[in-house]
């Protein structure tokens, strides 16, 4: 039975659970002066992994930091004020920036000369053009003074770092995700609908079923599920069918291989065949304001974008359910990456710098990053992923973690997000999504000259130097 809603009251209940999430969350998150002050007892470490103060300055120092704003980054401040407690001589200003901000301010501060001590960093969506151009401090001679332990953290999480113009480590590993692929969905409304959850194992027929049975019991403006299809999403549901949009080496692109092709081709029925998935004119506001607001009963994308801000959106309306990439008869759909912090090249306070970064990739932080409001991921910290107070606090990170502990590293292709050898990450994904989302919706054909030109067009840009 199909049931009524109006478009009108689905976009009042999307821009509700939207308004909900931003007002309990987002706006809150991004004024540094609001984030909790160290006055509880902080999370305890070993012995060996407690933070110890940086040797005595000369004088008052300020340390710059230009962290990022909203709930994500509250760990951030957090653990500034921490460091100016166990460091009187050193003042951290906080200088929050927006995502967008961050990817067009960093570059010209750098070129300026201007940017702060230490800055946060996508390790795939932002570090690497500046990385490779060695704007970042090299962290292994600093490390090694101060004889710090490598080893808490998961090794693809630093491999992932590894991006100075000789590979160097130039950046301290923060939240972690194997990428836009694990899948989310409301519990109850799974329940109401007498079907049995999804779960890893299985195959896509079954997911598809799944899928078209959801459908069949959803109002009229809902949708069974989303899958996104920015380039680095879909890169991931490419790997699961034995395919790739940049290879290994970051120098090819196999958007035309026949498994890439097999990936795509799913979710194009998705929307196409099945009209499960909605369209660009049928999301309302966003897909996860849409999932929150019960308009979407499924979707794919990593656990901390659903769950940091979850319970204030949803506010009980309904429960959780988690698993990643169903691989009945696909492979691992895995593109980790790395939340970072660098710091600057040219820094006056190279041994300050580092140790404000040691403290935020600690397991200190870490933990309380993901047992405190946001629920942000508990960093790159293995023992941090699996504290038993994490897993209540946090069950999709009790998923993740005995993933983690499963995945063959080193025997699959599990590289890092797609990200051109040349940098030209925001080229390639700008002609990606527009062309790709294109065929997707019906806008151009999806056929073998479209699919053709796309890859040649993305591989032109691959193949141009470095800017």
């Amino acid at each position: 039975m199909t049931h009524k809603l109006s478009r009108r009251h689905c976009i009042k209940l999307v821009a509700s659970a939207g308004i909900s999430a931003m007002g309990a969350l987002w706006v809150g998150g991004c004024a540094p002066k609001e984030t909790p002050t160290p006055t509880e007892e902080p999370v305890q470490e070993t012995a060996a992994e407690r933070e110890q103060p940086v040797a005595a300055s000369k004088g008052k120092i300020e340390l710059r930091y230009m962290d990022r704003s909203g709930p994500v980054g509250d760990f951030m401040r957090y653990a500034s004020r921490v460091y100016e407690e166990r460091n009187p001589d050193i003042t951290v200003i906080n200088e929050t920036t927006a995502w967008g901000d961050l990817q067009t301010k960093v570059p010209t501060m750098v070129a300026g000369g201007t940017v702060p001590d230490v800055v946060f960093q996508h390790g795939a969506l932002m570090l690497p053009e500046l990385a490779a151009k060695g704007a970042w401090l090299n962290l292994e001679p600093v490390a090694e003074r101060d004889n710090h332990d490598f080893s808490i953290y998961y090794d693809w999480a630093l491999d992932t770092l590894r991006l100075g113009p000789n590979g160097e480590l130039v950046a301290m590993p923060n939240g972690v995700n194997q990428g836009e692929t694990e899948l989310h969905w409301n519990r109850e409304l799974l329940q109401d609908f007498g079907l049995a959850e999804p779960h890893d194992k299985m195959t896509i027929a079954e997911l598809t079923e799944l899928f078209i049975k959801i459908q069949e019991k959803m109002p009229d403006n809902g949708f069974a599920a989303h899958y996104g299809t920015a380039h680095w999403p879909v890169e991931g549901l490419a790997r699961a069918f034995g395919g790739y949009l940049i290879s290994h080496d970051r120098t090819s692109v196999g958007f035309s291989l026949p498994e890439t092709q097999d990936a795509l081709s799913w979710q194009y029925d998705l929307i196409n065949k099945y009209k499960v998935m909605p369209t660009q004119e049928q999301v309302l506001q966003n897909a996860t304001s849409m999932f929150f607001a019960g308009m979407l009963a499924t979707t794919f994308n990593c656990s901390a974008n659903i769950w940091s801000g979850f319970e204030q959106a949803v506010e009980g309306r309904f429960s959780l359910g988690h698993c990643l990439w169903p691989k009945g008869d696909t492979g691992w759909s895995i593109t980790p990456s790395c939340d970072a912090n660098v710091a600057y090249a040219k820094t006056k306070y190279p041994d300050e710098a580092w140790g404000l970064l040691k403290l935020l990739s600690s397991f200190e932080i870490s933990k309380w990053t993901a047992i405190s409001e946001s629920h942000m991921t508990p960093g790159a910290v293995i023992e941090a992923w699996h504290d038993p107070e994490v897993w209540e606090a946090c069950p999709p990170y009790k998923d993740c973690a005995l993933a983690y502990d499963t995945i063959p590293w080193g025997e699959i292709e599990t590289w890092s997000m797609p990200v051109p050898a040349n940098t030209r990450r925001a080229e390639f994904n700008d002609l990606f999504s527009n062309e790709w989302s294109g065929m997707l919706y019906g806008q151009r054909p999806y056929d073998q000259s479209n699919i053709d030109a796309l890859q040649a067009e993305l591989q032109a840009i691959v193949d141009k130097p470095m800017p």
